[in-house]
């Protein structure tokens, strides 16, 4: 299969490239968006590999090195003051939502009833739930509970239950209820609310979000007996067009704006990808890749591919991470820090994922970095975290925002479709 490649070359790249994009006339529309702020708070890799492998059931195989001159890095707590950080959503459309952990996670201000909380926009999953005063008191500390007894808007859903599972060892489950959701200034009412009362401790780790809105498809909602919309198609309805427009800037301002593809957010056209939403999820086809200005090759199983806001990495086929890894000095799996490790003096190469059968996605290999994560005893050089790890023999690819980060992204509910754009 041939893909046509690009004509854009660029130096110093902060940003991807796309290639062969195509034209997409965008009519005036009303929208709303959450911005996003980057923190400096400390980043732990193998953290966020093991939070993203018990999203989606992953069970780790244990294929590298104990590495005897390997010191990690010690995560160290950092004060949660995520929600006096963020800017709470106000009537103008635009709400703060902040990156926490460097870049690991982004969070946003949401307004349930009346009660203000900071949640974690999530296209991987379909359920809105929330930290909630029917928890036990140990379970709510360090976060922000939300108490549907002081909503007058409140509404149980009798009968109803959710119980979502991600992965072994990570649950929440409990009753259900509606109750009205304000984002950037735009009200939803009778929005479904799953309200645990009992949240996995893995979860409730991170205090940083008291809870998760899915922006996927209804048919993995886990509520029953009834299946209730995601947030992103309640929303749809009162929007003029179904669109979420992402855009997370590492270390700057990003945005999640509904409603909208906003022209000034990116350069040229759009490439636009088919999605496959019988699973859930924003799935396209991926069928080829490239390291650096190697040869084209294409993938022998995973060949579908997710667009995952709440997944730190990129999760790739092996034989893709085996090839990245190839072309970067001193790089090694170490089971001692829980995926790929390499001297963070080591330069990266850019990598290009195909964005459905005919376009080209670049990743610029300074973006690909994760986090420094230890030091090598030998040499005193610090080691580094591989934003690429392994999907170990997952039937999928999930981009999660070490990809996200480097594109203006559409998720659109036309088709439904996804986009890319080269930032501006």
């Amino acid at each position: 299969m041939r893909i046509t490649q690009s004509v854009l070359i660029a130096l110093g790249l902060c940003h991807g490239v796309i290639s062969a994009p195509t034209s997409l006339e965008q009519p005036e529309r009303r929208s709303f968006k959450v911005e996003t702020a980057r923190r400096s708070n400390t980043i732990h890799g193998p953290a966020a590999l093991r939070k993203a492998y018990v999203k989606y059931g992953i069970t780790a195989a244990d294929i590298g090195l104990d590495l005897d001159d390997f010191e990690p890095k010690i995560k160290t707590a950092v004060s949660d003051d995520t929600n006096e950080e963020v800017v709470e959503p106000d009537q103008t459309g635009a709400v703060s939502a902040a990156s926490v952990e460097g870049d690991a996670s982004f969070v946003s201000p949401i307004t349930i009833g009346d009660q203000k909380l900071v949640v974690t926009f999530d296209t991987g999953s379909s359920d809105v739930w929330v930290v909630n005063t029917r928890l036990p008191n140990a379970s709510t500390e360090g976060h922000t509970a939300y108490d549907p007894s002081k909503s007058s808007s409140f509404k149980e859903m009798k009968g109803s239950r959710f119980n979502i599972t991600y992965g072994d060892d990570s649950y929440a489950f409990g009753g259900v209820g509606t109750d009205t959701i304000n984002v950037g200034g735009v009200t939803v009412t009778g929005q479904s609310i799953g309200l645990p009362t009992e949240v996995a401790p893995s979860i409730l780790s991170d205090t940083h979000s008291n809870g998760l809105v899915g922006l996927g498809f209804s048919s993995i909602n886990t509520v029953k007996p009834k299946k209730q919309k995601s947030f992103f198609e309640t929303v749809a309805e009162v929007l003029d067009e179904p669109v979420l427009g992402v855009s997370l800037v590492s270390g700057g301002v990003g945005e999640f704006e509904f409603g909208t593809i906003n022209k000034s957010k990116f350069k040229g056209d759009l490439v636009n990808a088919s999605v496959d939403a019988s699973g859930g999820f924003w799935k396209f086809e991926s069928p080829l890749y490239r390291v650096g200005d190697g040869e084209m090759k294409k993938h022998d199983k995973a060949t579908s591919t997710i667009a995952d806001t709440g997944t730190s990495l990129m999760l790739l086929e092996q034989i893709v991470v085996d090839a990245y890894y190839e072309k970067v000095h001193g790089a090694q799996y170490a089971t001692s820090a829980s995926g790929w490790i390499y001297p963070c003096s080591a330069e990266l190469p850019n990598l290009s994922i195909a964005v459905g059968p005919q376009h080209l996605a670049t990743v610029p290999g300074n973006m690909i970095n994760f986090a420094e994560v230890g030091t090598n005893t030998t040499t005193g050089e610090a080691v580094c975290y591989g934003g690429v790890q392994s999907n170990q023999g997952l039937d999928m690819q999930i981009l999660g925002d070490t990809f996200l980060k480097a594109f203006y992204v559409v998720f659109d509910q036309r088709g439904p479709s996804i986009g890319f754009g080269v930032p501006a």
